[in-house]
């Protein structure tokens, strides 16, 4: 089982972005230490609690501060942007750091309907209905070959740019997942979203259209997951996520709490967050409720998502949860 990291750069109330930002790197050159697989990052707009806005501007300052960890976006929102301007965005890091760029690629906005507006500057192409002309050119752009768009059929991305990166598609519906069928994309689950998506691999394996994107269905799995010594230490690091969804649920959209805000805010009962308390506890623990979510699923991925304070915990959450399948 491969192990990666999906970064957020959470945004803590006693720091700001560009902390979380510093920190996002120093979390890839410890995951890519660890020998991790991947380290992608997230596109989120005018968040107070997000501050990757731009990974297609973060991932060569990842890259260039790391050797061997393949660095990528989870995801670009596409229903934003120019495929032309992703492809030559992504084919171009792929000459700067030849085998090692995915481009994961989402379907939702990664925004609120201001933040939308603003990124689509009058477009008339970013609503969901327009995904799978986009995707369409996207492919031809990537690989060379001719767009089946009327009047785009002569654009050739820059000449002597890099090959195609690794593209996945971000899924959380069935609608997604009958996209990357489709189109033959690898699949990264969105399990931290979505808790019932781990049904949609049947489907995509089933369905699946060999690509120049894999020859072979390929699934891997999100999950939001905190790993400490101790299920209780492990538990405690968890509140600070935990008051966040809370507030969030509220309509208050704010910097992730400390600890201690946490510790002396938060009132927890046994149905509150499921989702984020799933995957948290000592290795033992975690790795007793990962089996059956890799038994449906049968990825060949991890994508592990841990946001919790103090940073060095967090670090120490990852070393954790790769050691779980080291000792494999």
């Amino acid at each position: 089982m491969k192990i990666s990291a999906v970064d957020q750069s959470p945004i803590f109330s006693d720091t700001n972005a560009n902390q979380a930002l510093q920190e996002t790197t120093e979390l890839a050159k410890h995951c890519d230490s660890l020998g991790m697989n991947r380290f992608w990052v997230a596109e989120h707009h005018g968040s107070s609690s997000f501050a990757g806005c731009s990974p297609e501007i973060l991932i060569p300052r990842l890259a260039s501060e790391t050797e061997n960890i393949r660095i990528g976006s989870g995801g670009v929102m596409l229903m934003h942007y120019s495929p032309y301007k992703v492809a030559e965005n992504f084919r171009l890091l792929e000459s700067l750091f030849p085998d090692r760029i995915d481009l994961g690629v989402g379907r939702a906005p990664g925004s609120d309907p201001y933040q939308a507006g603003a990124l689509a500057y009058g477009s008339k192409t970013t609503g969901p209905e327009y995904f799978s002309t986009k995707m369409n050119d996207l492919k031809s752009f990537l690989e060379g070959t001719a767009s089946s768009t009327n009047s785009f059929e002569n654009v050739n991305v820059t000449p002597g740019l890099g090959e195609m990166p690794e593209v996945w598609l971000l899924v959380s519906s069935q609608q997604g997942a009958e996209f990357a069928a489709q189109f033959g994309l690898p699949m990264s689950l969105a399990y931290f979203i979505n808790q019932d998506c781990l049904e949609f691999a049947k489907y995509y394996r089933d369905n699946f259209v060999p690509s120049v994107f894999s020859s072979e269905p390929r699934i891997s799995v999100g999950i939001f997951s905190i790993c400490a010594e101790t299920d209780a230490e492990a538990e405690e690091l968890a509140l600070s996520a935990s008051m966040w969804r809370q507030n969030s649920q509220r309509g208050l959209f704010a910097p992730f709490p400390t600890l201690e805000e946490a510790k002396g805010s938060i009132k927890l009962n046994n149905t509150e967050d499921k989702e984020n308390r799933t995957f948290i506890g000592s290795p033992k623990t975690v790795k007793e409720k990962l089996q059956p979510l890799i038994d449906e699923a049968q990825p060949e991925e991890l994508k592990i998502i841990t946001i919790c304070e103090p940073f060095l915990a967090r670090k120490k959450s990852y070393e954790l949860i790769k050691s779980i399948f080291d000792a494999n």
